[in-house]
């Protein structure tokens, strides 16, 4: 274990817990009875969760963490130097980050993962890789699970502003190195996904929770691009507490509980999975998806290289641009970051693809994984 990186564990942790306790009144339960070494796993809600973890968890740990961290100047460097996190590259086979993860844990370290790889747009919890449990397995120590509730409606991802209401973590399950040798990785990757799903309006539906803030329908044009009442692609935008399509004039409002009012979906949750079934019938119809401003970077060696910008199209053969193609069968994988930023692997090379600031790039994430559906 690096005793620099314990030491400024504990030296930046009473800060970590004051912040998270005045910032957002995050209340974690601390866990007991540990295993002597472990890894958590944990669902993945707001962009603060590594916070909330350490004010959780008292002894030191590394996270993993997507390679977009690299790319912050001065702040990355920081961020490298006091805490050392796993890089995950999103969007490409993970073969890399799992034996980096056994190298931390053979050398004694404990490692924090958020399971999922991604925060949820709709306020379910995402898919869990198999190789989740395989991990665990490989590992030959103990493992914890721990679930954040509330993070969803106070920073949901597709927001611009926080909000303030009820955070909260809590150890779901706490599993020893003995237990889990005795299990299959099929029961340890049921175990992983039963204590860390989370569904936030179904939680609100149990006990409702009011979460004030400002704005609170501004951002929604990141996650939703379909007009659920003319259908038509790219005409929503959001302004303080409503969302409107330009052109048929339909407008839902999003009120402090995280609800929706004045249209046929309730959630964000229900909206979200119309849209979905949307873009496969788009698929179906060889409809044309469109980024009007965009730019396409190679990363290599956390360097980025523009490849093309300008505007983008993404149907059944791939993704074009006036002088770049790149075909759907080479595309392996793909995911987001942030609110709108792309990144996918396509034969051996690792792209980024990133919108003007605003525009929708959750489009093209859906659009893929219908295609290969």
């Amino acid at each position: 274990m690096n005793q620099k990186h314990i030491f400024y564990y504990k030296i930046l942790r009473p800060m970590l817990i004051l912040f998270s306790k005045i910032g957002f009144g995050y209340k974690g339960e601390k866990p007991n009875n540990l295993p002597e070494q472990y890894i958590v796993l944990a669902n993945h809600t707001t962009d603060f969760d590594p916070i909330f973890m350490v004010s959780s968890f008292p002894r030191q740990m590394y996270f993993v963490a997507s390679e977009h961290i690299t790319h912050w100047g001065f702040l990355s460097k920081i961020i490298m130097e006091l805490a050392a996190p796993i890089v995950r590259y999103k969007g490409s086979v993970a073969a890399s980050t799992v034996m980096d993860v056994l190298r931390k844990i053979k050398k004694g370290a404990n490692v924090c993962i958020f399971a999922e790889g991604d925060r949820s747009w709709d306020g379910v919890s995402g898919p869990i890789l198999d190789s989740t449990s395989k991990l665990i397995q490989s590992s030959g120590c103990g493992l914890v699970t721990y679930r954040l509730i509330g993070g969803y409606f106070v920073s949901p991802r597709w927001s611009t502003h926080l909000r303030r209401g009820p955070l909260r973590g809590e150890v779901a399950g706490i599993y020893t190195k003995e237990q889990l040798s005795a299990m299959s990785a099929l029961e340890i990757q049921a175990l992983i996904v039963n204590d860390l799903y989370e569904d936030a309006y179904q939680t609100q539906k149990i006990s409702t929770k009011k979460y004030q803030g400002k704005a609170l329908a501004e951002g929604l044009e990141h996650l939703f691009f379909i007009c659920p009442e003319c259908t038509s692609h790219d005409t929503l935008s959001s302004k303080k507490h409503t969302f409107t399509c330009e052109k048929c004039g339909h407008t839902l409002q999003y009120n402090p509980f995280g609800m929706l009012q004045g249209g046929n979906f309730e959630t964000i949750t229900q909206f979200s999975d119309w849209q979905k079934v949307q873009v496969k019938n788009d698929i179906l119809s060889n409809v044309t998806y469109h980024i009007h401003r965009a730019t396409l970077c190679e990363i290599t060696h956390h360097q980025k290289t523009l490849i093309a910008a300008g505007a983008f199209c993404m149907n059944k053969s791939g993704i074009q641009h006036e002088n770049h193609f790149i075909p759907m069968e080479e595309i392996s994988n793909m995911a987001i970051y942030g609110k709108n930023t792309l990144v996918f692997s396509a034969g051996k090379t690792y792209y980024e693809l990133k919108p003007e600031k605003g525009l929708n790039g959750i489009k093209f994430l859906l659009y893929y994984h219908a295609a290969q559906a």
